[in-house]
This record gives structure tokens, sequence and C-alpha cells, in this order.
């Protein structure tokens, strides 16, 4: 089987490293490792220590090394990955009452893998702990004395890397991952194309008689038809208050209350396909249509939309998207622009897929546009049930403005 080329910007990554005066990255934050390598590990919760690695000399990225725990090793063999270098080490599965020993790896090569050039220097590599194949790696590498920047500093302390050689990796990853490479653009266009379907789907389900704890389970549902994936507590994240409470909440998935006739529903929506995150979705009257207020934050949504659209460009500042999306809706006639609610994020492997702080330390808030990043759009007018509005796109963003990831337009579903 073909190993598939990466999903990383590497020539990004080298340069944030080079930015961020990092010699070696060795990254063991799940989505990292994947977003580095292609491999998805089963089993893991997210607070459990990882039995996994990919480790990155700045001098040589095309040669990293995958350290994985043995019993992931033949994974490789149904899902390969474009990296030749796979190590593995003795770890939970071994049992602690017999000695450590060389053949232990065997029980976990099937017989059908044990000629493969990879699955030979996996074996030469075995070593009976994660700490001592790293430091090999690292000797490798070159990186045995150098400044390593790890996505998890308590990993690094916990593999025994001296405080003076560690450096903190988040943003160096983030920086790269903000700009998607066409493998990653794809991604997220199945991705935001099957949470399209899913809230189709949902609305066709839709009865006066279901809450919005129903609501959220049946779209979940639809998802998971669909090949996706979505976590606790639910898909859906925007709370209703119901009657005339514009307050802003999100939902906690114990919401009991009905969805009535008439009700605006803002579907915003989140969950996975092969890791990649969808986001998104605009405003459907369940059983109706808009009341003449909601009508017109409709409108004034619609032009505000398409305004930005045209704005999201390489080089805007998201405080300048802001202002001008708060003063075209004043031009449309919205009567509290000031309330509206209008904001920004990276879209990917996560919800942020932006660094925090940029390579000289200062922070990222009021961050930039850069060509082929994926970043939706918020835009909110609160209100109580028949009067909010909501419409949330997905922008891929070009030289020539933004292109929506969703193919339904700004008008109600």
């Amino acid at each position: 089987m073909t190993a598939p080329a990466p999903h990383c910007n590497l020539d990004r990554l080298v340069q944030a490293m080079g930015s961020r005066d990092i010699e070696g990255l060795v990254v063991t934050q799940p989505y990292n490792v994947y977003y580095l390598s292609g491999f998805n590990a089963t089993a893991h919760k997210s607070d459990e220590p990882r039995p996994y690695a990919v480790v990155v000399s700045r001098r040589a990225p095309d040669k990293p090394v995958l350290i994985v725990a043995d019993y992931y090793l033949a994974s490789f063999l149904t899902l390969p990955t474009w990296i030749e270098d796979i190590r593995p080490f003795r770890a939970v599965m071994m049992p602690l009452d017999l000695a450590p020993n060389a053949a232990d790896i065997d029980r976990f090569i099937p017989q059908s893998g044990r000629d493969a050039a990879w699955i030979a220097n996996a074996r030469r590599q075995y070593a009976f702990d994660m700490a001592s194949v790293l430091n090999r790696a690292l000797a490798d590498l070159g990186l045995a004395q150098a400044k390593l920047g790890f996505d998890d500093v308590g990993g690094g302390l916990r593999l025994g890397i001296g405080i003076d050689r560690l450096r903190d990796a988040y943003d160096c990853l983030m920086d790269a991952r903000a700009i998607k490479t066409p493998a990653e653009l794809r991604a997220l266009e199945r991705a935001s194309s099957l949470n399209e379907k899913a809230i189709r789907r949902t609305i066709e389900r839709w009865d006066p008689a279901m809450t919005w704890a129903d609501l959220t389970r049946v779209y979940g549902e639809a998802v998971l038809a669909l090949g996706g994936f979505v976590r606790d507590p639910g898909g859906m994240v925007w709370g209703h208050p119901p009657g005339e409470d514009p307050a802003i909440t999100l939902q906690t998935g114990a919401e009991q209350h009905k969805v009535v006739a008439g009700t605006n529903v803002m579907f915003d929506c989140h969950g996975t396909l092969d890791l990649y995150c969808w986001d998104g979705g605009k405003t459907w009257v369940a059983g109706g249509e808009p009341s003449p207020s909601a009508q017109r934050h409709a409108r004034a949504t619609a032009a505000v939309a398409e305004d930005l659209l045209a704005a999201m460009r390489p080089g805007a500042r998201i405080s300048a998207l802001q202002a001008r999306a708060r003063e075209t809706y004043r031009k449309a006639g919205h009567p509290n622009a000031e309330e509206t609610v209008i904001f920004f994020h990276g879209l990917g492997l996560s919800h942020m897929d932006i660094p925090i702080q940029l390579a000289d330390g200062r922070p990222n808030t009021d961050w930039t546009l850069e060509e082929n990043m994926v970043v939706p759009m918020h835009l909110l007018c609160p209100g109580g049930a028949r009067d909010r509005w909501w419409v949330e796109e997905v922008v891929h963003v070009g030289a020539g403005g933004g292109r929506p990831l969703f193919s339904w337009g700004f008008e109600a579903l």
C-alpha cells in the first residue's frame, strides 16, 4: 500500500521553528501527531500521557522519526504513513513479571508484514521504554544537546528532557497549521458538506413535540449516518432561551423545553470527519416563516456576510473586519448594530489553528488573515425566540477574497 503524502505544511513549520529558535520538535499531542504523520491512534482519551511522538529536526524536516508503543506497530500495515523511520517501545501490554526481551516486538508483527523494510528497521530500533527510544532518535537526528520544542512541555519533563533545553512549541505548530495545504482544504470541504447535509436531515425530522435535547440527538444521528463524529454533549452549540429572553447562551445537552413552531433555530454545529473539523450553519424557522423583525435581521446579516466575503483577503485584520461588518449592519438598517456579535477564529484540526503568541512573544489577539487560512465568520443578531438571527459561514481566504465552503448562501434555511 502506498503511503499518503503528508497533510502538514513542512515549509511553514520549518519557518516557524527558525523564528522561535527551536532546533528540534517532539510532538505528542494527538492532533499534531496526526498532522505530521497521518497516524490517528485508537483507544486513548484526552488526559492520558501519549504513547507516541513525532521527532522533527529543523535541518532535516523530511526525515522525521515516529515513535509508537509496540501495540501500534501493525497499524501502519493498514494505514501507512509517509514517515519511513518508525521506532517502537515496550509498553503496557508486556508483563512486568517477565524480563524484557528483544523478541517481545514480534508479538505485534503480523506474518503478512514481516518482510517490510520499515518493519525490519522497527525491530532493530525496539527498546524497552519510550525515553530510551526518544533519546536515541534525538542523537541520530543530531539533536542530543539541541533546544527542543514540545507541544506538551509536561510530556518533555516526564521524558527526562532538561528544563534548559525545553521550549513551548504550541504556537509553532499552530503557526504551521494556520495555512492549509491542498489536502487539508479538501478535508475541510468534505467536513463542511457533511455538516450541511446533516443539518438538512435534522430539519426534515423536526416535529413540534421535540425538545432541544431531541433535536441535538437527531442531529448526531444524521452525522453518524453520514460518517462523521460529534462529541459529548452533542454537536449543536448555541443555546436557545425560550420566549423573549435575548441572552446569548450555549447549550448543555440537558435542555428539555420544546422546539415550538415559529422558533428561530440557530444551527451552529461542530463535529469532525477524518479528524478535520466542521463548524457553522445558519437560521431555520421551525415550521414557518421569519417574523418581520427577523426578516430585517436576515436581510442585514446577508448584506454583512456578502461584504465580508469580499473583504476577507490576506492582510485584513480581525478588528478591521469587525468594524466593517458593524458599519454594514448600520447601513442595512439594523436598529442597534453595537449589539450584534461578530467574531472569527481558525479552523482545521481544531477550532483554533491560530498562534496565541507571535514569534517575538507579542499576543496574537488582533490577528491578520493570510492566504489559505480557513476562517469561520460568525454573525449574530441577538433577540428572543422569534427575533434572533444567525449566520456562520466557513471561509477559505484567498487573494481575491473569501470562498464559502457551504453551498447554501445566506438566506434562511
